[in-house]
């Protein structure tokens, strides 16, 4: 294994999905790649579309930056874990497409997302990302509890 990519939502199953990814990293002395991506916080399009053109600025701003911020605390724990090579990368679109698009693109020999994230209510709507990554993924998929 070389390359493992991990989802995080900064959830606590997130946590411990990227703690089991680290302990999966250092073991296999293999790359971990830690994604968030933007997209799923449970708001329909047909209402972002309805934000003027600085509310659209300022909600993809906050987004941007709590991405960021989730990155950091998820590296910083795999860090801490022992991991040393470690790279970011943060998106938005469909997440569980946007994570097959991912571990295509950089080669990642497995997937690790937590059992529950954050957006509940889309997951109530559409059903889980761990359940769709699943079926959509080409790719071994690890689902943390």
């Amino acid at each position: 294994m070389k390359r493992i990519l991990v989802a995080t939502d900064g959830s606590e199953c997130a946590d411990r999905a990227v703690a089991f990814a680290a302990g999966l990293a250092k073991d296999y002395k293999a790359e971990l790649v830690i994604a968030n991506i933007m997209g799923g916080y449970g708001l329909p399009g047909e209402v972002v579309r309805q934000f003027s053109q600085p509310q659209n600025a300022w909600f993809d701003e906050l987004l941007t930056s709590t991405s960021a911020q989730m990155l950091a605390k998820a590296r910083d724990r795999a860090r801490s874990l022992g991991v040393t090579t470690i790279q970011l990368d943060s998106r938005s679109g469909e997440v569980a497409q946007a994570l097959v698009d991912l571990a295509n693109e950089r080669q990642a020999d497995v997937i690790v997302v937590g059992r529950r994230g954050a957006g509940r209510l889309e997951r109530l709507l559409l059903g889980s990302v761990s359940q769709k990554l699943a079926g959509l993924s080409p790719r071994p998929v690890i689902v943390v509890p």
